[in-house]
């Protein structure tokens, strides 16, 4: 068997589940998703129910009996051993808990690509009508995703604000390939975004009208034919996922504000990196 613990938000979670699946599908065996520390730290929960994932979930803080009868206590655990591509990994084969690790790169499960792709898309129950409106005036034009992170980044100091320097440089470069396109900004501080993305030409900021999951502003990012990424494994996603072959993908050049790790398997080598100017944090 192969068990993951998922750890952290939707995107994270979404990195955790690909690598599990992918070794899975290499090996054979079957894939356990752990979702024991959300029982133990607050502020996140387990988001993947509302994809297509295809997993048993196992919560091995409030069922221990559980992980004796699969017999997990007896399996090896591999930890993630740094940020980058971990070659180790690639080659597992035999079973394994892969735990206290965030696998962010393509690399992983580039092998099993469309089937990931199939496997996180959401179910269709899950979203709204409101999304599938804005869906659907996103495929009539020329568009281009951009998300902005912003109110849980103040406690991640590591990470950091992106400046808004980092758009304009962006919005510079997109009026010289796009210069007709529709711009859908989707952030966590739509306020933030409403005062400063006037500077874009034609620049729609998305206000829900009600509460929504997570999931359904990443899967309008995907339906964009562009996109325009912030230092954040949810809008790499958003690109990721969409599936435009002929898609532009911009992403900032620098990922970490407070810590120097080595990212140069995180972004997938077509996409473009755009400088940070100056500090992150504004």
């Amino acid at each position: 068997m192969i068990v993951v613990q998922l750890l952290g938000g939707l995107g994270n979670q979404m990195f955790q589940y690909a690598c599990g699946r992918a070794l899975a599908l290499r090996t054979g065996k079957q894939l356990f998703l752990d979702v024991g520390c959300y029982s133990v730290y607050s502020g996140r929960r387990y988001e993947l129910d509302v994809l297509n994932i295809q997993a048993n979930i196992i919560n091995l803080e409030e069922d221990k009996e559980i992980g004796q009868r699969l017999g997990i206590p007896g399996i090896p655990v591999y930890s993630e051993r740094h940020y980058n591509f971990d070659h180790n990994v690639f080659v597992l084969r035999d079973s394994v808990f892969l735990q206290g690790g965030f696998w962010q790169t393509e690399k992983y499960f580039q092998d099993f690509a469309s089937v990931i792709r199939e496997e996180l898309s959401p179910k269709l129950p899950s979203l709204s009508a409101e999304s599938l409106n804005i869906a659907r005036d996103i495929k009539k034009q020329l568009s281009i995703a951009i998300h902005v992170r912003r109110t849980d980044y103040a406690i991640y100091d590591k990470l950091g604000f992106l400046p808004m320097g980092y758009y304009e440089n962006v919005r510079r470069y997109l009026e010289t390939v796009f210069p007709a396109a529709r711009y859908y900004v989707f952030s966590d501080d739509v306020a933030w975004c409403k005062r400063e993305f006037t500077v874009f030409p034609n620049a729609y900021v998305v206000e829900r009208k009600g509460e929504v999951g997570c999931h359904e502003d990443l899967w309008l990012m995907s339906q964009c034919q562009h996109n325009v990424i912030a230092n954040s494994t949810y809008s790499w996603w958003g690109a990721w996922l969409n599936d435009n072959s002929q898609k532009l993908v911009i992403a900032p050049d620098r990922w970490f504000a407070g810590e120097h790790l080595d990212t140069q398997d995180l972004l997938p080598d077509k996409w473009i990196k755009i400088p940070v100017q100056n500090s992150f944090t504004e």
